[in-house]
């Protein structure tokens, strides 16, 4: 059983307040959640308006897979118009 863990750093330049901060991370979460079948959470900065920290969790067979599963969910957040991604790490546990 390979464990594969996504960490995300992203800035929301156009957020104005933590209502629409979590709209777009609620947003981000869930579409990740039911396209790739891996589960995902805000794990950091959830008190500032401007910084998200999201972590993504894949269990797979092999490890390839689960790294292209959370390749393929950084893609996702890079083709949202509303973040910048700003950092991530794919750790293979």
């Amino acid at each position: 059983m390979i464990v594969a863990v996504l960490r995300v750093e992203l800035r929301l330049a156009g957020a104005r307040s933590l209502k629409d901060k979590r709209r777009v991370v609620q947003s981000l979460l869930d579409r990740a959640r039911r396209e790739f079948r891996v589960a995902a959470a805000e794990v950091d900065r959830q008190d500032s308006w401007r910084r998200a920290t999201l972590g993504f969790a894949c269990v797979s067979a092999a490890a390839d897979h689960a790294s292209q599963i959370l390749s393929r969910v950084t893609g996702l957040i890079e083709r949202e118009t509303r973040v910048e991604l700003i950092d991530y790490a794919i750790e293979i546990l």
